[in-house]
């Protein structure tokens, strides 16, 4: 199995200064909160899949297109190896629950998006209230989502958003990131298999 793993807003050359989603700034960094956790998050994940013995492909540069495009071509190369991208993020805005959107009349997608809610459901997260599969669209409030996913072919494509900044604040830790982290890395296992 295959993961591309996608930091999202850590790279962005037409919006260099679109740093995601902000609690409060990090004057240390001069940057936007949403960037910096979601590295954290996206090294914990890539370090448990690489334990657990999948491979693993990051990627944090380009407009979306340009990102899907190269997940595309280097998908090519492994035509038999089952394989996910998640383009990875962090949420504000008040909720207390976690998503993850799957691309519509992805069947894969559904499934990986329930497996992974299920996975984060058994952790030890109990602010975070429900953990959400939901289908993307570029016709209501999922648009966001269906953007960051839209482009992926052959890998199955989610958008992660397991917690929002502002209402979790406690779960912006090393500790309480690499729970989550484990969650969606067992969910990719279980699903690859």
């Amino acid at each position: 199995m295959i993961v591309f793993l996608d930091r999202q807003h850590a790279g962005k050359p037409d919006k260099i200064s679109d740093r995601g989603a902000s609690i409060e700034p990090a004057p240390e960094f001069g940057l936007g909160m949403e960037a910096i956790y979601t590295g954290y998050l996206s090294m914990m994940i890539e370090e448990k899949l690489l334990q657990m013995g999948a491979k693993v492909l990051s990627l944090s540069d380009g407009p979306y297109s340009d990102r899907h495009k190269r997940v595309n071509e280097y998908a090519k190369n492994f035509p038999a190896e089952k394989m996910a991208y998640l383009a990875l993020h962090l949420n504000c805005g008040g909720g207390d629950y976690g998503s993850y959107f799957y691309f519509p009349g992805s069947e894969e997608g559904v499934r990986l998006a329930e497996i992974i809610c299920h996975k984060m459901r058994e952790r030890d997260l109990p602010k975070i209230v429900r953990h959400l599969p939901k289908a993307s669209s570029p016709d209501d409030w999922t648009k966001n989502a269906y953007y960051t996913i839209r482009g992926v072919s052959k890998p199955v494509g989610i958008c992660c958003e397991p917690l929002f900044m502002d209402t979790h604040r406690e779960y912006l830790t090393l500790e309480k990131l690499r729970e989550i982290a484990t969650g969606i890395a067992l969910a990719l296992v279980e699903w690859g298999l």
